[in-house]
């Protein structure tokens, strides 16, 4: 009995230690809007498979997001909340994906679709509330408050690996102190690379990048930046927007 509690005691020192020694690598252990994104990009969970094929935020993902509205207004209220300093990716949008959205505006809340020779590369769906950009082959949209940032675009002359290069690049040059936690791949074959920096007047933020396939040798890049303060507050929203990509082959699931 004594030597399965000595056992017992150098496992837990072991996990203990594992455990920050992944979060000092900012933060291994996903959770939040990166554990969202990790697990719900193209080819993630049920959920995101069920969503893929009719563009749309699945039931019991829509309830979580609801729910999820109302604690963050509940948290918008407090007196930690707003004292703390904020970004306003509205005004200051990352350059993340080769392009800093400055398109015309689009309603938000249906889906939009970039195309290349005019066929659907990759289709995405917004919350309505959100404020939505389109350019030639990129679209993007910020929320209501100004927190929380996603954007998708075609990335040209790239394959995956060369796409998550270009993309740890621009996040250093975007962000300020940047840790990357260990790159993931989902059982799609996306390349998701997640983390944690400061963007601007030093406001924390968290962030996760997936690089997949649109269609065959087309690569497509989708990015999520949001205020560190806020990241539990934004999951269900991350994860039901990863919940609607649609490829160039789920269009044809219609």
């Amino acid at each position: 009995m004594r030597t399965l509690r000595i056992l017992g005691v150098s496992a837990l020192g072991l996990f203990v230690m594992t455990h920050l020694a992944m979060s000092q690598r900012g933060g291994a252990v996903r959770s939040g809007v990166r554990g969202a994104a990790v697990g719900n990009m193209v080819g993630g969970s049920e959920g995101a498979e069920k969503g893929a094929k009719i563009g749309v935020v699945t039931g019991a993902t829509r309830t979580a997001i609801d729910r999820e509205t109302t604690a963050r207004t509940e948290y918008q209220s407090t007196a930690e909340y707003q004292t703390a300093p904020h970004s306003n990716f509205a005004e200051a949008p990352p350059d993340v994906l080769g392009v800093v959205p400055s398109g015309k505006e689009d309603k938000a809340g249906v889906e939009a679709v970039i195309r290349v020779n005019d066929k659907p590369l990759v289709g995405v769906t917004f919350p309505a509330d959100w404020k939505q950009r389109t350019g030639d082959k990129y679209v993007a949209a910020v929320s209501k408050d100004g927190q929380a940032i996603a954007m998708f675009a075609s990335l040209e002359d790239a394959d995956k690996q060369t796409g998550v290069k270009q993309v740890k690049a621009r996040l250093e040059k975007s962000l300020s102190d940047v840790k990357f936690d260990e790159q993931a791949e989902t059982k799609g074959g996306a390349l998701v690379v997640t983390g944690t920096g400061k963007g601007k007047k030093g406001v924390e933020v968290v962030f996760a990048a997936g690089i997949f396939e649109g269609a065959k040798g087309q690569i497509v890049g989708a990015a999520f930046i949001v205020d560190a303060k806020i990241d539990e507050h934004y999951k269900e929203t991350v994860r039901g927007i990863c919940q609607t990509i649609r490829r160039a082959e789920d269009f044809g699931k219609e």
